[in-house]
């Protein structure tokens, strides 16, 4: 088996081959090997999100980063205060990515994807950038040290309230690891400056081969209303979804697709609209494939954003 995702209303009974139970509610923490994330769902309901694989997982400490592993997988976190000025905030995370990356060379893994959970992330500084600026350059300066051409892992970061910040990745043993561009938008990295102060290095998705398992998955970045670098649909979150879909889509299949579990991310602006948005969803998704939560996207004219993972 590769990794197997999926959404429950309660934990498994039987957990040592669990790698990360995560919950989606409105702090961080982690408790009795659970991670809360300091983002909840609209309806308010406790959901869990499951990552189960083969053997035997290993709980250790390394430095301030928790990790799970097993065999082929690493799954591990770090909570960080957001203080301190923007240098001495980008510091922080810089040190916290140096740490992810020590880790994974040591045990010979590739990184699938990083998630980022920030408080403020469009607040403004002075100088016109942003938290999310901060995190970019913070990223690019590790990068540039370990990768020499575009390979990037896939990457979401989503603005969520309180004063914690929530950096959690995936990594695997891998005999296939490939990154893959979406040919209806231009590469994050290629961003021009108009858009973005800094460059978002990350790949639209990873598709991946685990050692040990011959399962190929695909493990698919925040996606949403964008068409080259363009945000279409401002103000229209219901187009905004249509064009986040057909992003999506661009990667992996969902109709029938028992095996696509997929968060939707939408604006505080947009609770209002939850109904009509989850009719739609429906309509794509089967029962207990997707959740719907709340948190700012990285422009603020986009209202709602796509992730997800799926057998290729």
């Amino acid at each position: 088996m590769s990794i197997n995702v999926f959404l429950s209303k309660n934990l498994p009974k039987k957990r040592d081959n669990i790698l990360s139970a995560i919950l989606f509610n409105s702090k961080i923490s982690f408790s009795n090997n659970i991670l809360s994330t300091g983002i909840s769902c609209v309806d308010q309901k406790d959901i869990y999100e499951i990552w189960e694989v083969d053997g035997i997982v290993e709980q250790k400490k390394f430095n301030k980063i928790n990790i799970a592993k097993s065999k082929d997988y690493i799954f591990g976190f770090s909570i960080i205060e957001k203080t301190g000025t923007f240098e001495e905030l980008k510091l922080k995370i810089k040190n916290e990515y140096d740490e992810i990356f020590k880790i994974i060379k040591q045990e010979k893994m590739d990184i699938i994807k990083i998630w980022h959970y920030f408080p403020d992330l469009l607040k403004s500084y002075s100088d016109k950038k942003t938290n999310y600026s901060l995190l970019c350059e913070a990223r690019e300066i590790i990068f540039k040290d370990y990768y020499t051409d575009f390979s990037y892992p896939a990457a979401t970061v989503i603005g969520i309230e309180g004063d914690k910040i929530l950096i959690y990745f995936l990594a695997a043993s891998c005999k296939k690891y490939d990154v893959i561009e979406n040919k209806r938008q231009v590469s994050s990295y290629d961003y021009p400056q108009n858009i973005f102060f800094e460059k978002p290095m990350f790949s639209r998705a990873v598709k991946f081969i685990s050692k040990s398992c011959g399962g190929e998955k695909i493990v698919i970045s925040g996606t949403a209303s964008i068409k080259g670098y363009v945000t279409m649909h401002s103000d229209e979150v219901l187009k905004q979804l249509d064009e986040a879909l057909r992003n999506y889509k661009t990667f992996v299949g969902i109709k029938n697709n028992s095996t696509n579990i997929c968060r939707i991310y939408i604006s505080k602006s947009q609770e209002n609209n939850y109904s009509d948005i989850v009719k739609k969803l429906d309509k794509e998704f089967g029962n207990n494939q997707y959740l719907v939560l709340k948190g700012d996207i990285c422009r603020k004219d986009l209202l709602i954003e796509l992730e997800g993972i799926s057998n290729a």
